[in-house]
């Protein structure tokens, strides 16, 4: 995502209005040791979502396609880490001819993050850092969670977005995805 070679499908989503589901799939380029011992869940799908939002907001997509709205899933990855260091580094990374014209502010507003995963109270309160309540969605990685699970962590949502958000609990839970699908 963010290729340029993708800009013809970008303008006629961005034409569109449309909602874009961002997800990671099993990156090929993996140490396979590593991923004995670690399973690719745990880093890599996060690591991947990283660099697909960040390629992204490095070819300006939202920008250039503002009716675009992209959701990135897992409590935004890695960008509430990423985000800040890349916004230290404009200034050298600029003089290097590197992200020129590129206004990160700009490209984070299209987008929206589900909390499918671990919406710890850290977690949530790191994704805040880098957008408002009003981007944050419900999720829950069904099928890959099993429906007990699933049941669980909707309750511990609930309780953390209570004590983080609270008065926007149903906003997150579907009022925001609502919003965004038009329903």
């Amino acid at each position: 995502m963010g290729d340029p070679a993708l800009d013809p499908l970008m303008k006629v989503l961005n034409e569109r209005g449309a909602v874009i589901i961002s997800h990671p799939h099993k990156p090929s380029a993996v140490n396979k040791e590593l991923t004995s011992v670690v399973p690719l869940a745990s880093y890599e799908y996060l690591a991947e979502t990283s660099r697909a939002v960040l390629n992204m907001v490095g070819h300006n997509i939202t920008v250039r396609f503002p009716k675009l709205k992209i959701v990135v899933p897992h409590c935004g990855s890695f960008l509430p880490l990423a985000v800040p260091r890349m916004q230290s580094l404009m200034p050298v990374m600029n003089n290097v001819g590197y992200l020129k014209g590129v206004d990160i502010a700009k490209n984070l507003e299209a987008f929206y993050y589900d909390l499918a995963g671990a919406a710890t109270p850290e977690t949530i309160r790191e994704l805040l850092t880098i957008t408002t309540p009003d981007h944050l969605l419900y999720g829950t990685d069904y099928p890959y969670v099993a429906e007990p699970v699933l049941i669980k962590n909707l309750s511990i949502l609930k309780k953390n977005l209570q004590e983080i958000v609270p008065q926007n609990v149903e906003q997150v839970l579907y009022k925001n995805a609502q919003s965004l699908f038009g329903e």
